[in-house]
């Protein structure tokens, strides 16, 4: 979930620039428009009038917007301000928006048994522990505590260090979504430069975890970590 507002601006202007369609709901009704600018100095988004137009909606109303661009999905909710004369709908920019990143590859689960930490460096702030989760070639899946991922946004970029298999190596990264279940906070994120022998060394992690996880009619094996 993002709730910075230079956040929320730079992936709405995103989407305006792409004309992608988005999709508008509002109770069982739905609405195929495009986000033709926004303004943020009113903080409004100006909406395209799709066939049929935006006549049965009324000031107040709450919509909810869905659209994909470059890869990545967005949610956000927007309430109707206005109805102009050519048919366009003005809302209200939202507060957050949900944006989901496409996975450009398959991430393979870690299992509990198997403790892979990392350690995340904020820019002038404490380091932080997490445990991954899961991983694949070009980011990975980690829990960590509350006070640390309150700390944490999308699109900010940290310095790691990761230990698979006994190989410590360091890594800038990409935050790509912070989300809550329950009482535990779940960080994804991508690796953002990887040399060849640390990337390598994923590979060769991902590889373990597979066969780890491939259904045998023996025992798994065990992996082996230092």
């Amino acid at each position: 979930m993002v709730d910075s507002r230079d956040e929320i601006i730079t992936l709405l202007r995103r989407l305006a620039e792409a004309r992608q369609p988005v999709t508008l709901r509002h109770n069982v009704r739905s609405y195929l428009s495009l986000l033709l600018r926004l303004d943020t100095d009113h903080d409004q988004l100006i909406f395209d009038a799709p066939p049929g137009g935006f006549a049965a909606l009324r000031q107040q109303a709450v919509l909810q917007a869905q659209a994909r661009v470059q890869g990545y999905g967005l949610r956000f909710p927007t309430t109707v301000d206005a109805l102009q004369a050519d048919g366009s709908l003005v809302s209200w920019m939202p507060g957050s928006v949900e944006h989901a990143q496409r996975r450009r590859t398959h991430r393979v689960n870690v299992p509990r048994s198997v403790p892979i930490r990392a350690t995340l460096f904020p820019l002038g702030g404490r380091p932080i522990r997490v445990r991954i989760t899961d991983l694949s070639t070009h980011g990975f899946g980690a829990s960590l505590r509350r006070e640390s991922a309150e700390e944490l946004r999308p699109g900010r970029v940290l310095d790691g260090a990761f230990g698979l298999s006994g190989t410590a190596f360091y890594a800038p990264i990409t935050v790509r979504a912070v989300r809550q279940r329950d009482d535990a906070y779940a960080l994804g994120g991508e690796f953002t430069a990887l040399s060849p022998g640390d990337r390598r060394t994923v590979e060769r992690e991902v590889v373990e975890l597979e066969r780890y996880w491939r259904p045998k009619a023996t025992n798994r094996p065990a992996l082996r970590h230092a």
